[in-house]
């Protein structure tokens, strides 16, 4: 029979010692339970995770599997732009000045050489211009009455059946990969970025200044076929092989 002492309540009792200890209560025992289970499934979870990143990482990938490659340039280019030109092409106008009698021509025609483009009637005599070469008609720059000066050009005419591409594009720290008879690569931007062929026929000895300032070469590339759609003035992506 146990004889409860004063003071001592339920949740007490005497040790051997006679020191009074202290039972833990029902509710303390359940809370530290609760936190052992927590803590044990935060540990096995954590264990599975790391487990399936490593299985993940040990696996190897199926065959036939495509993999990611970064890709190898595998040599170096050099890239600048130019412009399609007719081979041949020609400002004819008057050489003393007058007044526009008569065109003969209109634009987009087609002419002869020696084919009669325009009359002038200067002051002495009547001056007839003629074209210097077949070809078309891509300008007229007067009017039948209008008084021109000496040396106003009248009609532009171009042998649009020979093209070349033109660059100004080429700096002094190019110049130097650039030579006569070399084959490049050519983007035309207007036909759907067409590629054509080309090899250098031209390189200027002496720069040229720019509006802007700055010195370039001019550089004339002939074109390996002429496409039906070609125009002149159509830009074109010129690649030069370092």
């Amino acid at each position: 029979m146990k004889v409860a002492l004063p003071g001592q309540g339920p949740g007490s009792e005497l040790g051997r010692n006679g020191v009074r200890s202290r039972r833990p209560s029902v509710g303390n025992r359940l809370r530290r339970s609760s936190w052992r289970v927590r803590w044990a499934v935060i540990v096995v979870g954590l264990l599975v995770v790391v487990g399936l990143v490593a299985r993940q990482a040990a696996t190897p990938p199926p065959q036939g599997a495509a993999t990611a490659t970064a890709p190898v340039s595998t040599a170096s280019r050099l890239v600048v732009h130019g412009v399609v030109a007719p081979v041949s092409q020609a400002r004819v106008g008057s050489l003393g000045g007058g007044v526009l009698l008569r065109l003969s021509v209109a634009l987009g025609d087609n002419v002869e050489a020696q084919t009669e483009l325009a009359r002038v009637r200067g002051t002495s005599e009547v001056e007839v211009l003629t074209a210097p070469f077949a070809g078309t008609v891509t300008g007229v720059l007067a009017h039948t009455g209008d008084t021109l000066i000496a040396g106003a050009t009248v009609v532009q005419v171009a042998d649009l059946s020979h093209l070349q591409v033109e660059t100004t594009d080429v700096d002094e720290f190019l110049i130097g990969h650039v030579q006569r008879g070399q084959s490049v690569s050519l983007q035309i931007e207007a036909l759907d970025r067409r590629d054509l062929s080309g090899r250098v026929r031209a390189v200027a000895l002496q720069p040229q200044t720019t509006p802007g300032g700055d010195q370039h070469y001019p550089v004339t590339i002939d074109l390996g076929s002429t496409p039906t759609d070609l125009r002149p003035g159509m830009s074109v992506r010129i690649t030069f092989p370092e």
